[in-house]
């Protein structure tokens, strides 16, 4: 079975987790109300309507944010990789 480059998933999952996250951030900008609708139909009941915030975003918030999404996305995709090659089947 062949074995999987840490960095290279690692560096996948980060991507997929930015653009996803950037794509979020988005939809809820443009769209609150919808967005927090569509999140309650996962949530079983719960009303995550009451979570909403009216403190204005900043630049700087969404980029951190971002940043930590990709980061910790790194590291699980990383993590991710290495747990996969040490569970491995040796040939």
């Amino acid at each position: 079975m062949n074995r999987l480059n840490p960095l290279r998933v690692g560096i996948a999952l980060a991507l997929t987790a930015a653009i996803a996250n950037i794509a979020c951030a988005a939809t809820v900008y443009l769209f609150p109300d919808g967005t927090v609708a569509f999140v309650n139909s996962w949530t079983h009941g719960l009303d995550l309507v009451v979570l909403q915030s009216d403190k204005p975003w900043t630049l700087g918030g969404v980029l951190l944010g971002v940043f930590n999404v990709t980061a910790t996305g790194f590291l699980a995709g990383a993590l991710f990789a290495w747990c996969r090659n040490l569970t491995a089947e040796r040939p």
